[in-house]
């Protein structure tokens, strides 16, 4: 019988390839829109694999269209240590920061976005420049 959650853990490990086809289902489950179901198998995900991004990212944006803001942005924060370059992630936590206002936290993602596409080519890039020219236009308007 395990005694910890370490322990508990170490028994219920899966393999990687189970791990990659949940991780299939709950990408499944979050498009054909059941975010329960969905967020179900990224929170185990999470569990087992504390280190990839993807499960993270996946479950802020099923947070996110549940209006969960705070356990979105927690996700998304957590996607980010993971994966700082990840222009997915640095657009979706940035807008989360923008919309609360957390400009200090906000703007640095958006450089570091901008930065890494000056051409404007990557879809996340733009979504992020949109996002800030509205935010400024809502601002000075």
């Amino acid at each position: 019988m395990a005694d910890t959650p370490g322990d508990l853990k170490s028994l219920l490990q899966i393999s990687d390839n189970d791990y990659e086809a949940m991780l299939r289902s709950a990408a499944d489950c979050y498009t054909d829109g059941d975010l329960s179901s969905a967020i179900t198998i990224l929170t185990g995900l999470t569990t087992f694999h504390e280190d990839d991004s993807r499960p993270y990212k996946l479950l802020g944006s099923c947070l996110l269209l549940q209006n969960e803001h705070s356990d979105a942005e927690t996700a998304y924060r957590k996607a980010f240590e993971l994966d700082p370059d990840d222009p997915y992630t640095l657009v979706a936590l940035g807008e989360l920061l923008l919309k609360g206002l957390k400009l200090d936290e906000a703007v640095p993602l958006f450089e570091k976005l901008f930065e890494a596409d000056p051409e404007g080519e990557h879809p996340a890039a733009n979504r992020g420049r949109k996002l800030v020219q509205d935010y400024y236009k809502k601002m000075s308007g």
